[in-house]
């Protein structure tokens, strides 16, 4: 009797035929779908972040959530939610001089000239203008110093215990800081407000001052390039580095996303929403029965400070309030190369280049570079531009 007397072929191929499409059924899940933990952990850049999955009620990534830092323009979100829980963003505003005696972003608008609320409000969303937020400041809590401590009470009651507030722009100054768990909780209410959310979203508009017509655009470089990516408020100082809250939306499922202290926030805010909806956890039962986790370092209680920074803050003057923005966000590779980099005093722009590419190409700080140059718009340097290398 040969081997294959008995053997039912015909049967045999019909099964792995089977076995093969049941196979094939089966969604995988592969490394390469998203990072993995330890990517996140070795390349995340911010010193305090914090991804969060809302319809699950969990924290998918945490880093340093409850330490302090400063939240440069991010605080904006703060401004614009008590102007709507005020005014219902109804009214108009008279400018004064005082409004715009700020360093940009700012509109920039004129002493004595009248703008309404709501649009006060956008451009203080969209474009992050300062002046903006001084008049806005001024027109809720009757001076712009007056606005701390209403904020500062305001973000209490929404249960932020880590946070003062001294200004409405997030310009740097001493004793003002957040955490990622307070700036959070900010950003989740400000979401809550269609209006503002609608804002937060929005690429560009156009605003009629007694200057004539002013192109307003989304400082958000992932808005249009991120699949997904929804509102988000940005913010940079030379002091507080990047600073993010952003949302992002995918089949249904949304990320919110917080990051303070960054020397970009781009490349950060891809890898925590790659990592993040690669790995959203699943929704049991009633969203009620979800519990909140951290998934790394978990809070750390701090009492609340009262008088001037905590320690770790910085201290800096004011500076300008610009976005440093590369144009890709692919990450630099260190140098390698056994051979000392020559460094030359100057440089010239090429097309493509950042702040950001610029000082990690020559081992200098960001702060240092900026300074030396006196650049007012880091953001958009000039192709042909000579820069001094510090």
């Amino acid at each position: 009797m040969g081997m294959g007397a008995g053997v039912n072929w015909r049967l045999v191929v019909v099964l792995v035929l089977m076995a093969g499409w049941m196979v094939g059924s089966v969604p995988l899940i592969r490394a390469a779908d998203g990072p993995t933990m330890r990517t996140v952990e070795s390349q995340l850049l911010a010193k305090a972040a914090l991804l969060y999955d809302p319809q699950a009620r969990r924290v998918i990534f945490a880093r340093n959530p409850d330490e302090p830092f400063m939240p440069a323009s991010t605080i904006k979100l703060m401004t614009a939610l008590l102007v709507w829980e005020r005014t219902r963003l109804e009214g108009m505003i008279t400018v004064t001089a005082a409004d715009t005696k700020v360093v940009p972003s700012h509109v920039p608008l004129l002493a004595g000239e009248t703008v309404r609320v709501r649009d006060m409000v956008a451009v203080l969303m969209i474009g992050s203008a300062n002046d903006a937020a001084m008049a806005l400041a001024r027109h809720v809590a009757g001076s712009a110093e007056a606005f701390g401590p209403m904020a500062t009470e305001r973000a209490r009651q929404l249960g932020c215990t880590n946070s003062r507030f001294v200004n409405p722009h997030g310009l740097t100054v001493q004793g003002q800081y957040t955490t990622a768990n307070d700036m959070l909780k900010i950003f989740q209410k400000v979401l809550t407000i269609p209006e503002l959310k609608e804002m937060a979203r929005t690429p560009r508009l156009q605003l009629v001052t007694r200057q004539g017509i002013k192109n307003v655009q989304n400082h958000n470089r992932l808005l249009g390039q991120y699949e997904g990516m929804g509102p988000a408020k940005t913010g940079w100082t030379i002091a507080s580095r990047h600073t993010y809250a952003a949302s992002a939306t995918r089949d249904g499922r949304e990320l919110q996303l917080i990051i303070l202290n960054s020397p970009n926030k781009w490349t950060d805010a891809r890898l925590l929403f790659d990592y993040g909806f690669a790995n959203l956890p699943p929704v049991r039962g009633r969203l009620s029965e979800a519990k909140p986790e951290l998934a790394r370092a978990p809070a750390r209680t701090t009492e609340p400070v009262t008088d001037g920074p905590p320690p770790g803050v910085p201290v800096a003057v004011p500076v300008e309030d610009v976005e440093v923005m590369p144009m890709t966000v692919a990450r630099a590779t260190p140098t390698t190369g056994a051979e000392p980099t020559i460094r030359p005093t100057r440089y010239r722009v090429q097309r493509g280049d950042t702040v950001y590419r610029i000082s990690r190409r020559f081992g200098v700080s960001m702060d240092d570079l900026v300074r030396a140059n006196e650049l007012t718009d880091p953001d958009r340097l000039m192709p042909g531009t000579e820069l001094v290398i510090p």
